[in-house]
């Protein structure tokens, strides 16, 4: 089982929701219904780096 908030660190850093896929081992269907929320918010890829711990202390961490 792959941490969520792995999911949101590699999109937000830039790597292709197909490429996440396929580095972590989940399929690509389940890496968008966790990416949604974030998007939805207006959350985009490409700023500062952000950290799992991060990701989970603000709450961003999947549905």
């Amino acid at each position: 089982m792959v941490d969520i908030t792995e999911i949101y660190v590699h999109w937000y850093a830039g790597r292709s929701k197909s490429a996440l896929a396929a580095s972590l081992g989940v399929d690509r269907k389940t890496v968008r219904k966790y990416l949604a929320p974030a998007e939805a918010s207006g959350i985009t890829p490409g700023g500062p780096p952000t950290t799992s711990t991060s990701w989970s202390a603000s709450g961003r961490d999947g549905p």
